[in-house]
């Protein structure tokens, strides 16, 4: 069994979608299951392939069109032939459409990922391109899928809303997870909270700012860290905020990937996500393998923070949003410490790339070899 996902860019700045897949990826082949992935060159100084594995087959960057149209793509997928499955990620794009298309082509079993990209606030963005291509190929290529796969429950919701009565595989993303990596064990000097990840209106950091400015001298002892970039206007705004209110225990650390990621994350006591909506948000898991907890809204799929005790999911508005961060502040760190290592264990047992891997390759041997149908496939 052999099998082929497709992604449009599996960059760095890419985020989540090229973050996970690329995870899978891995996961697959460490397992034993054949699997390649097949991406475009990333455009930009600032921009690099996640990876320089084998099973990335990359081609020259040709993308035409605001749907992204390639050549290179059309004719690697009508030329290579040997695939048992293939399994489009993202939405709304030709990479997509052109394997949906080649697939059945082929009369080969055929899976789209969305990655969140049919819930509400997602649709929202460039609503116009999305109409379009819904018409001229999105529906139609949806509808004719196998399977679809969602990463939560939530995003089965939404993928039912858009008139969808595929079979859906809700199967979450998986983290790669260094064993040799410990809980922090040292006491902070201060009580450091963190958010990371795009800076967009959507993830709600400026109720985040509000919050904690509203908590007063009860954050004196206190830091927090905004990391990544994004929208440069929000950004400007953010900025500004913060000097208005002359907070000086808040700071901007930029963009930030990689191994300084991951030291930085390590030096964290609390880490938050306020968004709007989120499919999955890797940072979560990113975080609680390091025994870090989280605070994340109930517009996340994150209730596991509850149900595990490994952290908490609370509606963003700002008292809300301030009376959970003075908790966090309040808590006594062998509290912390112990919702932290509960966080940790419910990443190895549920969200690493190996648990992940296997749930993907029973439902490639559903779809191949007719096995009985997993229980975590819906219709």
């Amino acid at each position: 069994m052999k099998i082929l996902h497709t992604i449009s860019g599996l960059g760095m700045n890419g985020g989540g979608p090229s973050t996970c897949t690329y995870y899978l990826l891995k996961g697959l082949n460490r397992i034993g299951v054949s699997a390649d992935v097949l991406t475009l060159e990333t455009v930009g100084e600032n921009d690099r392939i996640v990876g320089t594995d084998a099973f990335i087959k990359t081609l020259a960057y040709d993308a035409k069109t605001p749907f992204m149209y390639s050549p290179n793509f059309k004719n690697f997928l009508r030329v290579n032939m040997g695939y048992d499955v293939y399994h489009a990620n993202g939405l709304w794009t030709y990479p997509t459409h052109i394997t949906a298309k080649v697939a059945q082509e082929k009369d080969k079993p055929y899976i789209i990922a969305p990655h969140g990209m049919l819930y509400l606030q997602a649709l929202k963005v460039s609503a116009w391109k999305k109409k379009i291509a819904s018409v001229l190929f999105q529906r139609r290529d949806l509808e004719n899928a196998s399977c679809l796969q969602a990463t939560c429950m939530a995003e089965l919701e939404h993928i039912r809303a858009f008139g969808l009565n595929r079979p859906v595989a809700v199967i979450p993303n998986g983290l790669a997870i260094d064993p040799s990596v410990e809980i922090r064990k040292t006491l902070n000097s201060v009580r450091r909270f963190a958010f990371v990840g795009r800076l967009n209106r959507i993830k709600n950091i400026d109720r985040l700012l509000t919050a904690w400015c509203k908590l007063g001298d009860k954050t004196k002892d206190c830091e927090l860290l905004i990391i990544g970039d994004g929208d440069a206007v929000y950004k400007k705004e953010l900025m500004e905020y913060v000097v208005t209110e002359k907070s000086d225990n808040i700071h901007f650390y930029g963009f930030i990937t990689g191994q300084d990621l991951l030291n930085l994350v390590h030096t964290l006591d609390f880490q938050v996500l306020p968004s709007k909506s989120e499919n999955f948000g890797m940072v979560v898991p990113e975080a609680l393998i390091q025994g870090v907890p989280v605070i994340a809204s109930t517009g996340t799929p994150w209730n596991d923070l509850e149900t595990y005790h490994c952290g908490w999911w609370v509606d963003n508005d700002i008292d809300t949003l301030a009376e959970t961060l003075r908790l966090a502040i309040e808590m006594p760190e062998s509290d912390r410490m112990e919702m932290g290592e509960r966080g940790r264990t419910l990443v190895l047992n549920h969200y690493s790339m190996e648990s992940v891997s296997l749930k993907m390759k029973q439902l490639y041997e559903w779809l191949v070899y007719n096995n009985i149908k997993p229980e975590f496939v819906y219709g």
